[in-house]
This record gives structure tokens, sequence and C-alpha cells, in this order.
């Protein structure tokens, strides 16, 4: 008994701490070799022994070539119809009918309101009934003109070589203006005694021509009770409704004309003397997420303001489907020179590293940094001459447009959209 326990206080902790670790490291030995010593591999060590495949930056790419470059002056202005007019009515009246709505298209001579007419066609009926007695009492005047005598007719021969002689005087510049009217008013006056104006003169005598006339104005006033459009366009700005009375020169709506559209803008006065009528304009509308509308320049105002330094443009657009609407805002680009045989391509495909104007030219599917040389700029397009010697660029080449910014030199790319230049 004595010597078992003076074996187990022969036995330290450390003895057990020691004989752990020793098991521990057969363990880890025996599992690194094992496969080995058995001819298996780690799947972990396999694939580290494999180069791994070296990431490509994805970018978009243009191929150069050469063409026509149009450079454009800039300016804003508001989109407006081609013909607008303020429609107002012309006599006073209640309106009983008002069958249009805004937004809606109307054709030329619609009718657009109707105001009551009773009052006016009363008016109406009492000048023909004055005017049906005029007629009588002109009939019986002429049926009585055979009586009368005819003036010689010697006196008005002179008065017209008068008048005659006077007119190319007055042409001349020898007589004036007051002295040609008394000679004119004398030769008038015996054509009426020579019996050629009989009738008229009979018309006048007996109120005829005065009755016609308010006749006329009875029938104008009465058409006046129609509103009807001018001119095909659409409806805006609708001021009234029916039941309601309105007095003469009442704004009552506003026509559109906008199957063409125009913009006015003022540009300097170093591009107005370029810019001609009939040369490209790029419409660009905020509003449809910048889409550009093609136009032409229509006008140029031969005038410049000297306070501003600048002239008026107006250009004009088409209009399909009635997409643009008055008052847009708009940005417009007008054509003022048109190079031939540039390269240009897309502003963002020149950066500036280090001060410099560098592009990046894909070839063998990887990317080469190039300083180039830069030309003309016209909004979003640059002229690119060619390459800082050594380098060369030239028609043909890949160049990239899109994912250049972080981009290095001789790295993989993966080009995944090959884009047009778009130029108009």
């Amino acid at each position: 008994m004595t010597d078992r326990s003076s074996s187990f206080r022969k036995i330290k902790p450390w003895h057990i701490f020691g004989s752990i670790l020793a098991f521990s490291i057969i363990g880890l030995v025996l599992y690194g070799v094992w496969p080995a010593v058995v001819g298996e591999a780690v799947d972990g060590e396999r694939e580290l022994t494999e180069e791994p495949e070296p990431a490509r930056a994805s970018v978009e790419v243009l191929v150069l070539e050469r063409g026509e470059f149009p450079l454009r002056a800039e300016a804003t202005g508001h989109l407006a119809p081609w013909r607008k007019s303020r429609i107002s009515a012309e006599v006073s009246g209640l309106i009983l009918d008002r069958p249009v709505e805004e937004g809606q298209r109307v054709q030329a001579g619609q009718v657009l309101m109707r105001l009551d007419d009773r009052e006016t066609r009363i008016r109406l009926n009492e000048a023909e009934a004055v005017l049906l007695k005029a007629r009588a009492d002109y009939a019986v005047q002429i049926s009585n003109a055979g009586e009368l005598a005819v003036t010689d007719t010697t006196k008005l021969a002179e008065a017209r070589i008068r008048l005659n002689t006077a007119e190319e005087a007055f042409a001349a510049g020898s007589i004036t203006q007051a002295e040609l009217g008394t000679v004119r008013r004398h030769f008038e006056a015996m054509d009426v005694l020579a019996g050629n104006q009989r009738e008229a003169v009979t018309a006048v005598y007996t109120n005829l021509t005065q009755q016609e006339q308010q006749v006329e104005q009875a029938r104008l006033q009465l058409e006046r009770t129609r509103v009807v459009a001018p001119f095909s366009g659409r409806i805006a700005d609708l001021q009234v409704e029916e039941g309601q009375h309105v007095g003469a020169g009442t704004h009552l709506l506003t026509l559109l004309q906008d199957h063409r559209m125009k913009v006015s803008v003022d540009v300097l006065e170093g591009d107005l003397v370029h810019i001609r009528p009939g040369v490209t304009a790029n419409v660009i509308v905020p509003s449809y997420s910048d889409e550009v509308f093609q136009g032409y320049v229509h006008a140029v105002n031969p005038s410049v303001d000297p306070k501003t330094g600048s002239g008026r443009i107006t250009v004009a657009l088409q209009n399909p489907g009635g997409r643009l609407v008055s008052g847009l805002y708009a940005d417009v680009a007008l054509e003022k020179n048109r190079l031939q045989d540039r390269m240009v391509v897309p502003s963002e495909a020149v950066i500036v590293r280090q001060g410099r104007e560098v592009v990046f030219l894909v070839k063998g599917r990887r990317s080469y940094w190039m300083y180039a040389r830069i030309g003309e700029r016209s909004g979003n397009f640059t002229e690119i001459i060619g390459g800082v010697s050594p380098s060369v660029i030239e028609p043909g080449d890949t160049l990239v447009v899109q994912g250049n910014y972080a981009l290095a030199h001789d790295v993989p790319v993966e080009v995944t959209n090959v884009v047009e230049l778009g130029l108009r």
C-alpha cells in the first residue's frame, strides 16, 4: 500500500500535460502525412496549385471612323405652338352652347360656341324690310331714266385728259397730292353728269345703297353669334361656360396650332452670324428624359440687341402625336458649322490624367492608355485629331467610351456593348 501511494505521489501535473501535448502532435503529423502515404490529395491544395482566372473590367466601346462633325451653339427656350390665337367674343350675348373642351382638336370652321341670336335676327329682319322698300323706289326711278337728257361728253373727255396729265405730273413730282385730288374730283363730277353712273346715283338717292349696307351689317352681327375656329388646332385655356353672359371682347378660349412647334432662343452675336435658315437644330426636352427632337432653323432675326449682344433664332420642329406641349423647357443646339472628315467621339471617352487628355483603346481584349490630341468640342462630342507621338490613333481602332474612369493600362477587359456615335 505504501509503495503504490509513493508511485502516485511521484506523478506530477506537468507529466499529464506533456503526455497530452505529445499525443496531439502525433495526431497532427499523422493527419498531414496520411494523404501522401495513401496517395490522396486534399481538395484545397489542388485548387491552390491552379492559376486563378484574372478579373476583366467591363467596358463599352466605339469603333472610330471619319465623318461629318456639326459644331453647334447652345441656347435655352420654351416650346410654343406654331400658331396661337386668343378667341374673343365679337358681340355680347348669352352662351347657349359650348361643344368643346380643353385639349380637344377642332377643324377650321368648326363651331366652338353659339350665342343667343334672337335679337340679332330681329334686327336683320327689320333691315331686310327697309331694303325691300328701297329696291321698289329704285325700280321706279330706273323705269323713268329714259326721259333724262344725256349730258354732252366733250367736257368729260377734256376732264379725262387733264386727269391723265395731272397723274403724270404727280408721278414726276411736279404737283402735290392735294392738286392731283382737285383734278380727280373734277373728273368724277363730270363723269356723274355724263350719266355714266346714273344707276349708282339713283341707288343713293333712293337709299338703296344705305339699306343694302344695313342688311350686310345685320348679317355680319348674326354670323358673329357663332364662334368658329379660324384654323385647325387644339383647344386651350377655356374661360367661359354655357349659360354665362359675355360682352364683346371677352376672352373665350385659346386655339393652338401645334402639329408643328417652335422655340425662340437668344444666341450670342458671335454664333448668330454663322447660323443660317434651314440648318439642323437638336431640341432636348428634359421633361421627356432628355429625349432629342430633330428640328431646323426657321428664321434668323437680322438684328442684335446691343445691350445683351444677342439675337433671336426661331427653331421649328414637328410634333407627331401632339407629345410636345406649349411652355415646356427646352435646350437647343443650333448648327453653326459642319466640319468634314473628322474623328469624333463622345466627350466622356476623353478623360484627364495628370493634366493631359487620355483615351483607352482595346487591343486583344486588353486596355491601352494613350495620350490624345484634341480638336474641336461641341455639345457632348469631341474631335480626336490623333495620338501623341509615338502613339497612333486612327479609324478602325476600338475606343473605350464607358467604364474608363477607373481603368488602368494593360488590364484585361470585357466588351459588353459596341455603341453607335449618334451624331446628327
